[in-house]
């Protein structure tokens, strides 16, 4: 039985928060709940990031990870956090809601594929001149991305990574004979590889550019191949298959990019506006559509408002709402992000659903291919 002082701890520093437990008068286990803002379509959303667990090899095996994520939860329970992200190892972070939601997407390209692609624009080194350029860029492309991370220009680091955690990023920033800034490309800073963490165009003309560079920089280090971490639906990505691609797309059984709902009333109603968006597009010709349900999870219910191509949400109280969609927060999670369907969940009797919701929850929450770019992992 131990009879030593263990104490939690916590700093904040900027827009993170520092956990750590003090044990023996040492720090032994720690990790960081980070501030960000993410994307769901039309709607923003607050998020935070867990980074930097760990606990020294001699403490492992008594519970410091678990008081930490349990702190870290209720943390961000008590501080207006409206979802909670990781980047974490298999078969350890369910027994705190996370559940994988983000799928890690893989492209590779032959080098001399590329061959007959002309370079058209300037490449030149990135430089914090290009900054705001490369955030307008990155702003646009990502609106509609589920889970790209807004990056603000007071308060983005730049690029701070390749494809990897400890991998440095080498960027290129393509500008057209005015010298306008039309793309950038942010490659991994190491000789043994051509790959690519990002990409990003302002005009889709600078792909014919990119293409070219990329055969030119995997000629000069001898590679056969050239590796691009973005989602199959990017541009950049549907442009290549001209050249022949092979596309890859992961889905981890556990670990890997982990999800789970914090406070389900205040996110529901942040993604009201990209709910309305997704029916407006969706049934343009049925103004007079009209529905009312609700979701239940074992994190609590909200009342869901559909009218028109308007959706609201609301508490759900004592409602009579016949209608439901009811599931375990871990599995609206990965609904919101697109990584499961309503007919796979309910095939599955991993969520239960009036029969007749089904076809507006196909709208509601469609597959997706959810994605934060590897400079904004924590």
């Amino acid at each position: 039985m131990e009879t030593t002082e263990i104490r939690i701890e916590r700093e904040t520093k900027g827009k993170s928060c520092y956990f750590w437990i003090s044990y023996e008068g040492k720090d032994v286990s720690r990790l960081w709940v980070h501030d960000l803002d993410i994307r769901f379509g039309e709607a923003v959303v607050r998020m935070g990031g867990i980074g930097g667990v760990e606990t020294d090899e001699a403490y492992r095996k008594r519970g410091f990870a678990r008081r930490l994520l349990e702190t870290a939860n209720e943390y961000m329970r008590e501080n207006g956090f409206d979802i909670a992200g990781l980047f974490g190892i298999s078969d350890f972070y369910e027994r705190w809601g996370y559940i994988p939601a983000l799928p890690e997407y893989r492209l590779k390209v032959y080098a001399d594929n590329l061959k007959d692609a002309k370079m058209k624009h300037t490449a030149v080194e990135y430089s914090d001149q290009y900054k705001l350029d490369t955030l307008r860029i990155y702003e646009r492309n990502n609106r509609y991305r589920i889970c790209s991370v807004v990056r603000y220009p007071e308060s983005w680091s730049g690029f701070v990574r390749g494809t990897d955690w400890f991998v440095e990023a080498d960027v290129k920033v393509f500008v057209d004979e005015n010298g306008e800034v039309v793309g950038y490309l942010s490659l991994d800073k190491v000789k043994e590889r051509t790959a690519v963490a990002e990409v990003g165009y302002a005009k889709q003309e600078v792909f014919e550019s990119m293409a070219a560079f990329l055969f030119e920089r995997a000629k000069e280090h001898g590679h056969e191949e050239v590796i691009l971490l973005i989602p199959p639906d990017h541009e950049f990505a549907i442009y290549l298959r001209r050249y022949g691609c092979a596309a890859t797309q992961t889905f981890h059984r556990s670990g890997g990019g982990m999800m789970r709902i914090i406070n389900l009333e205040s996110l529901m109603t942040k993604l009201s506006p990209e709910l309305s968006r997704r029916i407006a597009e969706a049934w343009i010709c049925k103004r007079d559509f009209e529905k009312g349900f609700a979701i239940v999870t074992d994190i609590g219910s909200v009342l869901v408002k559909v009218k028109g191509d308007k959706v609201e949400v609301s508490p759900a109280f004592n409602s009579p709402i016949e209608e439901k969609l009811e599931l375990p927060q871990e599995k609206l999670t990965q609904l919101l992000t697109g990584y499961q369907t309503i007919d796979i969940l309910v095939a599955n009797q991993e969520a239960q659903c009036s029969p007749n919701l089904i076809p507006l929850l196909r709208v509601l929450f469609p597959p997706n291919y959810p994605y934060i770019w590897w400079s904004d992992r924590f």
